[in-house]
């Protein structure tokens, strides 16, 4: 028995859902850090951020080589 999780158009939205929801997330950093800046959601926000949105642009650059790929654009 194959261990695939469905069709790659299947696999490929959920990559995209957790692309969007890490950007999702690092959002929800930025503004609760503009409603109530502390320095334990400056730090979470300073870390965390910009490493959530690099593992969401990885995730979408991901997909779309994929989708290129397949319809052998590249």
């Amino acid at each position: 028995m194959s261990r695939e999780s469905g069709s790659p158009v299947r696999r490929a939205l959920g990559v995209l859902r957790l692309a969007i929801l890490l950007t999702a997330l690092t959002l929800v950093l930025a503004i609760s850090l503009l409603i109530k800046e502390t320095a334990y959601v400056f730090s979470a926000f300073m870390f965390f951020g910009p490493l959530l949105l690099l593992a969401a642009v990885v995730l979408l650059g991901y997909v779309i080589f994929k989708e290129l790929r397949n319809k052998q654009v590249i």
